[in-house]
């Protein structure tokens, strides 16, 4: 885990790292990914750039989640 990772929200980071929930609900789990990383800029706990990884660590765990559900299938 690189130094940016360890910036954001441990529970955000708990989230992302639920393998079992992500793939399945690759889709579902990923929308809460990204409403929890809004709410987290909302709440000031995150900044923008830290938000737009987020973002994209979520939508990469989708990718990486339907890569997954699609092996398992």
């Amino acid at each position: 885990m690189d130094g940016q990772m360890l910036s954001l929200p441990s529970a955000w980071l708990d989230e992302l790292n639920d393998q079992p929930a992500l793939v399945a609900d690759p889709d579902g789990r990923a929308a809460v990914l990204a409403e929890l990383a809004v709410f987290a800029h909302r709440r000031g706990d995150v900044d923008a750039d830290q938000l737009a990884d987020m973002l994209e660590f979520a939508e990469a765990a989708r990718l990486w989640a339907l890569i997954e559900h699609e092996e398992a299938a």
